[in-house]
């Protein structure tokens, strides 16, 4: 028997390296655990939620699959009480200034040897703020298109030092090409909530607010005039 996973947990599953200990926070289901294991990609994985109900229906995941000693569940807030031997963490289905929160209470997560892949369903500039500012580096980016909707799935090591960028690299990075139909969907919607910010600023005469998003539309011009 196959997990069928969700474009979004199919994106993250293929950014996981091979026999590595994993955490899925925010398990939910326990779906991509298990599919981490019954694909051969990993024996060596916690399913993580902060509720007991989603814990129980991971573990009913595990028990209908026999994934028995191969995964395990841990009742967390976040990575609070995550093993910090793990090297694959993964962070899906969360706004994106929640999945900020999480890793900056996560001293332990800033080590060469572990690897964030990180799905935020909405902010995706405060995911890539945070990374920036912190230490990590995002060594690549992945886009799909689940239920109609486009998102990014990023992956970050930590190599201790400052790459804080401007805000159009928050907002869009620098991987995106908009050549495929989901990174063009990801950058109209971002283009979408800049121009959004921007006007409503302007019309309440925030004019130092909005002079970012500014910047930010004065870059959109230069690299894709033909979406504004």
């Amino acid at each position: 028997m196959n997990i069928v996973l969700t474009e979004r947990l199919r994106t993250a599953a293929e950014l996981v390296r091979c026999s590595r200990k994993t955490v899925d926070v925010g398990t939910d289901h326990g779906y991509l655990p298990a599919f981490l294991v019954m694909g051969g990609i990993t024996d060596n994985v916690t399913a993580a939620d902060i509720g007991k109900g989603p814990l129980e229906n991971a573990e009913k995941t595990i028990a209908k699959y026999s994934l028995e000693g191969k995964i395990d569940t841990c009742l967390s807030d976040g990575l609070e009480k995550i093993s910090h031997d793990t090297q694959e963490i993964i962070i899906c289905g969360m706004g994106g200034t929640l999945i900020a929160e999480i890793l900056g209470k996560a001293e332990w997560i800033k080590h060469e040897e572990i690897h964030l892949i990180l799905q935020p369903m909405t902010h995706s500039y405060d995911v890539r703020k945070f990374l920036s500012e912190n230490g990590f580096y995002i060594d690549t980016e992945k886009f799909c298109t689940d239920t109609g909707r486009d998102y990014v799935v990023i992956s970050a090591f930590y190599n201790g030092k400052d790459n804080s960028r401007d805000d159009f690299y928050y907002y869009f990075g620098d991987v995106v090409t908009g050549k495929s139909e989901s990174e063009l969907g990801y950058i109209k919607k971002q283009i979408y909530y800049i121009k959004s910010r921007y006007e409503g600023l302007m019309m309440s005469h925030n004019f130092a607010e909005a002079k970012p998003f500014a910047d930010v539309l004065d870059g959109v011009k230069g690299k894709w005039s033909e979406l504004l």
